[in-house]
């Protein structure tokens, strides 16, 4: 067994990688948003986020489905703020 100091090297590896994602998802929830707000569409889209989990559920796949489904909450969650964060610096028409 890997002794905690390597452990938690993986683990920073990990987060690097996962941060720069994130930050990649997040560009493209302000596209969403934008495209959202210029259409005048909900920012909530309930089936989507209901699929998203579901597929997240899939791909993790046993004990790591509660887990990641935990953390998708949390990125739709943020994700929607964005959004309305670009919906209110929208100017009106």
């Amino acid at each position: 067994m890997a002794d905690i100091k390597e452990l938690r090297r993986d683990i920073d590896s990990v987060d690097r990688v996962l941060v720069a994602y994130l930050c990649r998802r997040l560009e493209i929830v302000r596209e969403i948003g934008a495209y959202k707000a210029e259409r005048k569409l909900p920012v909530l889209d309930a089936a989507r986020e209901e699929e998203k989990l579901k597929a997240v559920r899939v791909l993790a796949g046993g004990d790591a489905a509660d887990y990641c489904e935990a953390v998708f909450r949390e990125i739709l969650a943020a994700s929607r703020e964005a959004q309305k964060d670009i919906y209110a610096s929208e100017p009106e028409n």
